[in-house]
């Protein structure tokens, strides 16, 4: 089992990944890896094909078990390995965009927002497991330089969207939610190309700058997925607001 160290903002970790390491590669197998919403993005547009597809071919459908939010995790391989399907014996081939978990490693990040603010506030600590050999190389980093060698800093606004409506669902929503409801957070967080379509067909009223970009490349779909999680949320709650604390 991993065990968790808590890191001070200003703290600093020793820490190299690569094929240099005995370990390279054993950290993409036999995991549960949940994928969030810009994750699916990022990927999707990594591998040149549609939302849908990629959801079908790549990922599992699950109920968060506390907030009761459709949760998507990678497909791993069926066999004994539960690799990965974009590890290689040379390494990840969808390196330049790879999931925040991975990304991120081996930090963990923790979320929180008070009543009254409009921003997250994150705390960071260190995931070490048995089979990791990356801590035994002298390469000291802060939090602060890993998070721009690594460039999590998009990832981490984008994933941050979703805290209103996680909050929201502790704080408000006694129901689990409707089939329809499930169906069209999907859609809207998971499901872009066919978020697109619904928002065509029913006129939503999606802002300007979602079109100021080249359609269907990777800063327009961030911008629809912007509007699509706020559309989520006030179809679910009709509330713009949103106040507490989350992780």
């Amino acid at each position: 089992m991993p065990t968790f160290e808590p890191l001070p903002p200003d703290g600093s970790f020793e820490f190299f990944c690569g094929p240099q390491n005995a370990c390279f590669n054993r950290c993409c197998r036999d995991l549960n890896h949940y994928l969030t919403p810009y994750d699916i993005l990022r990927l999707k547009h990594r591998l040149c094909l549609p939302s849908q597809k990629f959801l079908k071919y790549y990922t599992e459908l699950h109920r968060g078990p506390e907030s009761g939010l459709p949760v998507v995790s990678l497909k791993m391989s069926s066999d004994q390995s539960r690799a990965c399907p974009f590890v290689t014996s040379t390494g990840c081939r969808v390196y330049e965009d790879r999931p925040t978990a991975c990304r991120t490693y081996p930090l963990g990040r923790m979320v929180c927002r008070n009543p009254g603010e409009t921003t997250c506030r994150e705390s960071y600590f260190l995931i070490k497991e048995a089979h990791c050999l990356g801590f035994d190389h002298p390469n000291r980093w802060t939090i602060a330089q890993w998070k721009k060698n690594e460039d999590i800093a998009p990832y981490n606004q984008m994933n941050d969207l979703i805290m209103d409506i996680i909050v929201l669902m502790r704080q408000r929503r006694a129901k689990p939610l409707t089939d329809l409801e499930v169906d069209r957070f999907c859609m809207a967080c998971y499901d872009l190309d066919r978020f697109r379509d619904f928002a065509a067909a029913r006129n939503l009223r999606v802002p300007a700058e979602c079109k100021a970009f080249v359609a269907g490349s990777l800063e327009a779909d961030t911008a629809l997925m912007r509007f699509g999680i706020e559309w989520i949320r006030d179809e679910l709650f009709q509330d713009d607001s949103a106040c507490g604390e989350g992780s």
